[in-house]
């Protein structure tokens, strides 16, 4: 059976249990408005549409125009749908039945967009909690005692911990999304051109049950990968010592992956661009070690970058002791993002810090997503990279950081472009679950890419 066709029910009233006890409140409504179909620009034509993840998470309603009434008191959830329209079923189709509707989502009553003001004035609320981005123009009875914003950290801080279901449905996501991944490399061919690789990564999401991708794909051949949200893919990769950066992850019922792997499009790591993967599958690897409850998640990025520099050091870009290139801040030209993030119901998932945790204003960790000690259940990426880009080594070496930089040396790696390695990860009483499930070593790729595949992709 295909995953897309397999009954599914999200068990959300778990989730407005956690949400509940983060918002410590003990009376009042809260009420939260689910996505609504778009249309492009000044036309008539749609964009996909995909739910609001909070409102899937409270409800795990993924089709347009729903609301949602939760009773503070006593958990209560009554999920609100669209009224009949037959000129909209003319169109789509007749929606679920309420018996349907009550079957197909855990929660405790379904009603009809036009009985929700008589169901709100039974609950009686004192207070109605929404999030701030929550449109409340259906509310306009209640605008005095709206408290607008009141529930976006309780929801955030709800969804930090993810449930076993959670954790099923992200191992999902990133099963059918590994084998997107195996799959371009094994029909990786010269010549091809980046547009191919997303194309087939799609396909290969599509056709196993993920709708949507949980963000733009980035495919980057050479120089093009060391842009770190590279999307334009559309370019030829001849020279086979090239090495291409494939960032790309699928959604399974709104649950992203987030995965990247770097690979030659020749089949084989040759060289600078051997030399490069191999610092960082290092840097990756030290962090897995490491990476257990307990343990800060800064940590984690000053003991990526650290192996980045130890790395660069050995490899002759850089030059003079590890804790001097350290002090000085030049390892974060070369990697010059975050270690991770936190994914779930987006792929940055939002909560990243807590309340009066501030960012780091250093180099390179500033733009670390979260900042938090790690607990069992909460998932997120570990993607180091090293990359030449442009404008940050050619700053670096006008700066005072140049003393520490072998002008020759650097000047023969730029070519290599970038190298990202990304997975994503749960953490355990112990340690970390890897849910991504692709090769990483040198090896084990180029043995991957010897293997013929079935797909004949180019027929012109």
């Amino acid at each position: 059976m295909n995953p897309a066709t397999r009954p599914f029910r999200l068990n959300a009233k778990d989730h407005v249990k956690k949400v509940l006890s983060h918002l410590k409140e003990t009376e009042g409504v809260i009420f939260h408005s689910g996505g609504h179909i778009l249309n492009r620009y000044d036309t008539d034509v749609e964009y996909a549409f995909r739910q609001e993840s909070n409102f899937f998470y409270l409800t795990g309603v993924e089709e347009p125009g729903f609301h949602v009434l939760i009773n503070v008191a006593d958990g209560q959830s009554i999920l609100v749908a669209p009224d009949l329209d037959l000129d909209e079923a003319l169109w789509r189709g007749m929606p679920d039945t309420m018996e349907v509707m009550q079957s197909r989502y855990d929660v405790d009553r379904v009603v009809f967009l036009s009985q929700m003001k008589e169901t709100l004035a039974s609950l009686n609320p004192s207070t109605i909690f929404t999030m701030t981005s929550t449109d409340v123009s259906k509310l306009s009875e209640h605008s005095k005692i709206i408290k607008k914003g009141s529930l976006d950290r309780a929801v955030w801080d709800a969804r930090l911990i993810k449930t076993s279901q959670e954790i099923d449905l992200m191992r999902e996501a990133n099963r059918i999304s590994s084998l997107a991944h195996i799959s371009i490399m094994k029909n990786a061919r010269q010549g091809m051109n980046e547009c191919e690789f997303e194309a087939l990564f799609s396909y290969e999401t599509m056709r196993r049950g993920c709708k949507h991708q949980a963000y733009g794909c980035i495919c980057g051949g050479g120089t093009s990968a060391s842009i770190l949200h590279y999307v334009k893919n559309d370019k030829d990769v001849n020279d086979p010592k090239t090495l291409v950066l494939v960032d790309a992850g699928a959604e399974y019922h709104c649950y992203a992956s987030d995965i990247t792997r770097t690979w030659p499009i020749g089949g084989k790591y040759i060289g600078d661009a051997k030399t490069i993967y191999q610092i960082v599958y290092d840097m990756q690897d030290a962090v897995f070690n490491a990476m257990k409850p307990g343990v800060d998640w800064e940590d984690m990025h000053r003991l990526a970058n650290r192996i980045g520099c130890e790395g660069l050091i050995k490899a002759g870009i850089l030059k003079g002791s590890v804790d001097e290139v350290m002090a000085s801040h030049l390892p974060a030209v070369f990697f010059p993002h975050g270690l991770g993030h936190l994914i779930g119901l987006d792929v940055h998932e939002p909560g990243g810090y807590p309340e009066g945790v501030d960012r780091i204003n250093e180099p390179g960790i500033r733009y670390l997503r979260f900042r938090r000690k790690l607990e069992p259940g909460i998932c997120c990426t570990v993607e180091p990279g090293i990359y030449f880009v442009q404008q940050l080594v050619d700053e670096a070496i006008i700066s005072d950081m140049n003393k520490y930089v072998d002008m020759e040396v650097l000047d023969r790696f730029r070519k290599v472009g970038g190298v990202r390695i990304e997975d994503c990860v749960v953490v355990t009483e112990n340690g970390i679950e890897n849910l991504t499930q692709i090769p990483r070593k040198i090896e084990e790729i180029e043995a991957l890419m010897a293997q013929k595949s079935p797909l004949e992709l180019r027929t012109d």
